[in-house]
């Protein structure tokens, strides 16, 4: 069994995660109720939604690892965060002439990315000091989901400034 102070070490950084998906959370769920389109509210709402399950994920984690001092990691399924991305951009498709941009939407998305950026970036970093496979694993499936949301917002973000390019980019891809 490790030491108090190994575990402590190493749980830390899952305490720290649980705060960013927390605020995250309710970053997102106060830009859904400031937001004055559909698509702007439903995005914030996916979003926040989607930080529920990662709190839930994580906290089973690090249970997992409190209870075992350290020494055992439950196991990580692969994240499905492309399909999630493709379900969202397709539901955006359908909407090319019932959105109307408003400013206020567009900063709440910008603002949105940067703090999945800066929640990505935290991952990345935790994933580079991990020394368990089991833990990196856990890491990267945070750093795909951060990475899924980062791009959904900088979709929804190209779909609002300019869908035309939205539109001829979707049609590159497919």
């Amino acid at each position: 069994m490790e030491n108090n102070d190994n575990i402590d070490r190493l749980l830390e950084p899952f305490q720290i995660a649980l705060k960013l998906e927390r605020e995250g959370r309710g970053l997102f769920l106060e830009a859904a109720q400031k937001t004055t389109s559909k698509l702007a509210r439903q995005t914030f709402e996916y979003l926040a939604a989607e930080e529920d399950k990662h709190i839930e994920r994580i906290e089973k984690f690090y249970e997992s690892l409190k209870q075992s001092g350290g020494k055992e990691c439950p196991d990580t399924e692969d994240s499905t965060a492309a399909e999630k991305l493709e379900t969202f951009n397709v539901m955006l498709e359908g909407l090319k002439d019932q959105y109307e941009v408003t400013s206020s939407d567009i900063e709440a998305y910008r603002l949105a990315l940067e703090f999945e950026t800066g929640t990505e970036e935290f991952y990345e970093k935790k994933l580079a000091e991990a020394g368990h496979d089991g833990i990196k694993k856990f890491y990267k499936w945070l750093i795909d989901e951060e990475t899924m949301h980062s791009r959904l917002l900088k979709s929804c973000l190209r779909f609002v400034e300019d869908p035309a390019e939205w539109f001829k980019r979707r049609k590159s891809v497919t």
